[in-house]
């Protein structure tokens, strides 16, 4: 009787710790909307040299549908009807040669032209109010990430701001609300062996600013920062270490290549060898990672959450048969192209208003 009990006691612990390696994260329908996406302006969408594209989505102050249509923005109700069109493309007030990224803050949007290195700033109702040029983004002007909060502005950029008169390269660059640069965070040399030694045309950043905390993760590595405003580094976490597939990354083989074509096609090349992040954001108490696992497959991506002390991370979280397309307060927005013939024809798509569930 003894050894039954025993040996039901042991079944039973197995089945709990079995229960907790089968625990994991699932995305559940909330809501389907079926969107029509307006044509893109030919001139904006040259510059990205895209054939197809999903739409990008944000959510307005009160439940708008903002879609990116890389020059203008439509503006939907949350039920999907078409309310407005705002931007144009352009150099002057309120228009844009392409939109890298909507943020909302201090009753406003902050709409990001990456190409310019601008930032345009409009009211509630879309109205235009100012606009200013980020003045430290490097030659390029041409910035991979930005965030904003009620007091500042978070950069991280595809060429990093040489401080005058220092050889230090740094990965973001904080401004104050109102678009004058502070100070340059993360010196990028202190990093540079963890960094596997990839190039800097490989190490685009991603940054989100959460109250005074800054998080921040580079493209091509599977690590996350927290830094506070002051600069210093609270957390490092190396997450996903058994599935991440590093980009291979050859010197030499660069060198061989770009005798026959330009070097900046290599590292495109090398991105395509393995996994990247693509957005950092927050879901609820969480922290959020995009993550790209085929750059030839769009369908190919995961979701992944870390806790914000970087005690817990998530299993990966897979989309099917939808693009990922946006994030909401509290919630993922996910997109099926139902009508799709070019990107400078009227086409339609499905939205899905999701929330991840355990």
């Amino acid at each position: 009787m003894k050894d039954a009990i025993n040996f039901l006691a042991r079944s039973v612990l197995f089945c709990l710790f079995l229960s907790t390696l089968l625990y994991s994260e699932v995305i559940k329908n909330k809501e389907s909307l079926m969107l029509s996406l307006l044509p893109i302006n030919k001139e904006a969408f040259a510059l990205w040299q895209q054939e197809f594209a999903p739409p990008e989505i944000y959510e307005g102050f009160n439940g708008e549908l903002i879609i990116n249509r890389f020059a203008y923005l439509q503006i939907c109700s949350p039920q999907g009807s078409v309310n407005k069109l705002v931007g144009s493309y352009g150099q002057g007030p309120g228009e844009f040669y392409g939109i890298g990224a909507v943020q909302k803050a201090n009753d406003s949007y902050f709409i990001l032209d990456p190409l310019q290195g601008t930032l345009s700033i409009f009211n509630k109702d879309f109205t235009f109010q100012k606009r200013f040029l980020l003045l430290y983004e490097g030659v390029s002007n041409v910035i991979q990430g930005i965030s904003v909060n009620g007091k500042f502005i978070a950069t991280a950029q595809y060429r990093r701001q040489i401080i005058k008169n220092s050889t230090k390269t740094w990965a973001i660059n904080i401004y104050d609300i109102n678009g004058k640069w502070q100070k340059a965070l993360f010196e990028l040399d202190k990093f540079q062996k963890k960094l596997k030694d990839y190039p800097e045309t490989l190490l685009r950043g991603h940054v989100l600013l959460d109250g005074q905390d800054i998080y921040f993760c580079f493209t091509p590595i599977n690590c996350i920062w927290r830094i506070n405003i002051e600069g210093n580094i609270f957390r490092e976490r190396w997450f996903g270490q058994k599935w991440w597939k590093y980009i291979k990354y050859d010197l030499k083989e660069k060198q061989k290549f770009v005798r026959r074509k330009p070097a900046w096609m290599y590292d495109i090349q090398a991105e395509e060898t393995g996994y990247r992040i693509m957005a950092i954001f927050k879901y609820k108490d969480y922290i959020g990672l995009q993550i790209s696992k085929d750059a030839n497959n769009l369908l190919d991506y995961c979701y992944i959450l870390l806790d914000k002390n970087f005690s817990w991370e998530s299993e990966q979280i897979y989309l099917t048969d939808f693009f990922p397309a946006g994030y909401g307060e509290n919630c993922l927005y996910l997109a099926k192209m139902i009508e799709f013939k070019s990107p400078y024809e009227e086409s339609r798509v499905e939205i899905l208003k999701c929330t991840i569930e355990k």
